[in-house]
């Protein structure tokens, strides 16, 4: 259970780097958006390798992960759609600086299957998945590098959003922690399943976020990053 706490907890502390690199040293976006790419790389291996195949070659209905795959999908959309209707209502348009509270809450929304996973993960084998703690930690340096200039322009102090961060970290403990003690004591299906979950919301993630926004921000050379990225999490993989 230990284990999984302070993996979780790694994990998160990248948003509390990419927070004190971004208020501290104000990187441009060509950076933001290499960080992005290679983020977005690394969690696509682990989205490959460790949520699908290695789900489906331990569970004996490998269909299941595909349901999960669906379901984590689903929840990430309509949970988007949410957000953005909420930021819609409360008067923020697109570009304006109020759009870093948004960002902060999909930091959440990458944080809890992450989490889950990590708990999960330590429930199962009896280990934390390093590949999985890694490529989180770097994803969270790119989200939090693009969150924390925006929340601080529309007016939050620094010491506030540093609390933001701060929350989610607490968060992401907490979810880890759940995962571990829920899958301490349900079958290897329901494990499919939520490997299954995370590996569709994190896909989601890479395809309306991290990689687009990566691009925006560095164009073609975002693209080289998730190739770099991918190969990191490839590596980390297959260590022995």
């Amino acid at each position: 259970m230990l284990e999984a706490a302070v993996g979780a907890g790694l994990a998160a502390f990248g948003l509390v780097v990419g927070y004190i690199v971004a208020d501290r040293f104000h990187p441009g976006d060509q950076v933001v958006g290499r960080m992005m790419g290679l983020g977005a790389g690394v969690l696509m291996a682990v989205v490959a390798y460790a949520l699908v195949l290695d789900t489906t070659e331990t569970t004996d209905r490998p269909a299941i992960v595909g349901v999960g795959l669906a379901a984590g999908a689903l929840v990430f959309f309509f949970g988007s759609a949410w957000l953005d209707k909420r930021s819609a209502s409360s008067g923020s348009s697109e570009g304006e600086s109020g759009g870093g509270m948004p960002l902060a809450l999909g930091a959440v929304l990458d944080g809890v299957p992450e989490s889950m996973v990590i708990g999960i993960s330590a429930a199962l084998t009896g280990e934390v998945g390093i590949p999985l703690v890694v490529a989180a930690f770097i994803a969270n340096i790119a989200e939090s590098l693009g969150a924390t200039p925006e929340l601080e322009e529309s007016g939050m102090s620094r010491r506030s959003v540093l609390s933001v961060w701060l929350a989610i970290l607490g968060a992401s403990v907490a979810t880890a922690l759940i995962g571990y003690q829920v899958m301490a004591s349900l079958a290897s299906e329901a494990g499919a399943i939520f490997n299954g979950f995370a590996a569709g919301a994190l896909l989601m993630v890479l395809s309306t976020s991290l990689i687009p926004d990566g691009y925006e921000k560095s164009k073609r050379i975002a693209g080289l990053m998730v190739v770099i990225g991918f190969a990191i999490g490839f590596v980390l993989e297959h260590l022995d």
